[in-house]
């Protein structure tokens, strides 16, 4: 059976996705063969079930890859278009550490996973991020770049990696939990094991709201939390970025700017 035009290019895309795969390569318009695994986590009371909602819809608005929308959780409340990871609630001495479970090789999970934290704002499409340099393991270069080029660590908002090719960072977290955790947490315990192998996003595609999109100048203390002394309507993130991430505070709920308002529904 002859093929049409456009079988025929997507089977020449899948060659060269394929070659490209196997060198590690970025795949730069290609669509997956399988769908992915969109993850997120979400333990405890500190973000409601609105955020989960909030960050299916964003996804659902800006990803035209196949897909499958998970929750590691300890809710056991049902969340429509979310198929929900079960785990009970692990109480640790400080910090946070409930990501180190998304490497458990045991979870129900497909082959690439795209993580995103909650208190993210997707606003622009992200198919790119799903065809990044597969097979590698892929975080956010830490946000103080802004202020130190030669910073070299790792914000964990935003990661991406192929399930069971870093379990040893769960195996590893539970054999020797009191040495892990003298560290602040679990995106500090990922780069510790990590770090030699980690790839970055470029900084375009994922940029900090308070510190990149908008200014640090532009923040105050009040009510003893941090928040904008101004609310804007011309927010423009850079035309690469997708992703504004929300790494501490404010949050999205406590920002009133349009972008924030428009995106983050």
């Amino acid at each position: 059976m002859e093929l049409s035009k456009e079988q025929r290019k997507q089977a020449e895309a899948e060659k060269r996705a394929a070659k490209m795969a196997a060198r590690g390569e970025y795949l730069d318009g290609v669509v997956p063969r399988d769908p992915i695994t969109i993850l997120c986590v979400r333990f405890g009371n500190k973000y409601g079930r609105e955020y989960v909602e909030r960050l299916r819809n964003m996804v659902s608005r800006h990803l035209t890859v196949p897909y499958e929308f998970a929750c590691l959780t300890d809710d056991q409340h049902d969340i429509a278009g979310v198929r929900k990871i079960y785990q009970p609630n692990a109480n640790y001495a400080k910090g946070w550490w409930h990501k180190v479970h998304m490497f458990d090789s045991t979870l129900p999970l497909k082959e690439r996973i795209l993580y995103l934290d909650l208190d993210v704002v997707i606003h622009a499409n992200m198919d790119k991020l799903t065809g990044y340099y597969p097979g590698n393991f892929i975080g956010i270069h830490d946000f103080n770049r802004k202020f130190h080029p030669s910073w070299n660590y790792l914000n964990s908002s935003v990661m991406a990696w192929t399930h069971r090719t870093q379990s040893h960072i769960y195996e590893q977290f539970k054999q020797k939990p009191p040495e892990a955790q003298r560290l602040q947490g679990d995106q500090d315990w990922i780069w510790k094991l990590c770090k030699d192998k980690m790839i970055f996003w470029p900084k375009e595609w994922i940029m900090s709201y308070k510190w990149e999109i908008r200014s640090k100048d532009e923040l105050t203390v009040a009510h003893g939390g941090r928040k904008f002394k101004t609310v804007r309507d011309d927010v423009r993130p850079h035309p690469e970025c997708s992703i504004a991430v929300f790494h501490g505070e404010p949050n999205p709920q406590d920002v009133q700017d349009k972008f924030v308002v428009d995106n983050w529904q």
